[in-house]
């Protein structure tokens, strides 16, 4: 596997972040190392703060070309989370969040939650739009589940595959609550959680 920050499905939030790739670049290489049999696996950073209804929106969309092209790559959907930064903050948010002034608030659950993208309560993301990209990250984590966890059985892969295969194919991803339930019940392995 080798690991990419493809960050967002469109090409002016990429401009806009500096990241000197193009959305065309990341298809190019899903579909090429394809060949070589490497997994790629995609990061995405989703809300973005100009207007996330529409960039989830095409990143949501810009992910599944990315599973036309490459069923094996593995995708990791984190929301946008700005960071501290004496330049100013990527997405004009400076001012929008107090950061905390000591440890013992950094150490705070609101703070934990937020650093780890769990709950980061942000201003400019609106519940139904955060809850969009929970459900579509718990369907297509479900749909193909990670192949980093080597102690899956085949019998969990199956289930999950079979319990998200219509929500993905009919791009429905609201409440699923089935997806939740069956990843507790086989533990899913969840890389984005344990690279934090």
């Amino acid at each position: 596997m080798i690991f990419f920050g493809a960050e967002s499905g469109s090409d002016a939030t990429l401009a806009a972040m500096n990241k000197r790739i193009t959305t065309d670049q990341t298809l190019q290489l899903a579909a090429r190392i394809r060949k070589f049999d490497i997994i790629p696996e995609f990061s995405f950073v989703v809300g973005n703060p100009a207007d996330p209804e529409r960039d989830t929106r095409e990143t949501i969309a810009f992910i599944r070309r990315i599973k036309r092209l490459n069923p094996d790559a593995e995708i990791i959907v984190q929301h946008y989370i700005p960071t501290p930064h004496p330049d100013g903050m990527y997405g004009h948010v400076d001012g929008a969040i107090r950061f905390p002034d000591t440890p013992d608030e950094w150490a705070s659950e609101r703070w934990l939650n937020f650093t780890i993208r769990q709950d980061p309560r942000l201003p400019w993301l609106p519940g139904r739009v955060k809850r969009r990209i929970d459900n579509f990250e718990l369907v297509i984590n479900s749909r193909w589940p990670t192949v980093q966890d080597i102690h899956l059985p085949r019998w969990s892969r199956v289930m999950l595959q079979s319990l998200s295969s219509w929500r993905y194919a009919s791009g429905f991803y609201a409440a699923p609550v089935e997806l939740e339930w069956a990843q507790k019940l086989v533990a899913l392995r969840k890389p984005r959680w344990e690279s934090l």
